[in-house]
């Protein structure tokens, strides 16, 4: 008999309303710590994601200036690095300087300047005549 009124007084004990609010109180604070230690975990993943990102891309960094310096230890590397910088030339070698050529004025063969004028406004149809002509002269 001393097994039933135990386990009546433990029945109402655990039926009482102040056990039922620790339970919950427990309950609660069990589930506000897993969600900090989830957000804590995503936090981290995130993390760990933008470190990878930046760990490719300083590998991509250090192969691409592994690249340079291996072209440049060379001595065809280094020459043309001097000629790309400081525009120098071997003797005996000629220096092709290309310039684009200005709208209004065109350098003829002799050296003379010889400009180019542009119609006024009221005479667009010689624009339009030049640019035929000019067509005309591809297609022949």
């Amino acid at each position: 008999m001393f097994d039933f009124y135990q386990r009546r007084k433990l029945k109402t004990v655990l039926e009482a309303p102040y056990t039922r609010v620790i339970l919950l109180l427990l309950v609660l604070l069990m589930g506000w710590s897993a969600y900090t230690r989830w957000s804590i975990s995503s936090d981290m993943a995130e993390r760990r994601a933008s470190a990878e990102r930046e760990l490719n891309e300083l590998r991509q960094q250090k192969e691409g200036l592994e690249k340079q310096v291996q072209y440049l230890s060379d001595d065809r590397g280094i020459e043309a690095e001097m000629r790309r910088q400081f525009d120098v030339a071997l003797t005996n070698e000629q220096v092709v300087v290309i310039v684009e050529p200005d709208e209004a004025e065109i350098k003829s063969a002799t050296g003379t300047y010889e400009t180019v004028e542009e119609p006024a406004w009221y005479e667009f149809w010689r624009y339009f005549v030049k640019i035929k002509s000019i067509t005309v002269k591809i297609f022949i």
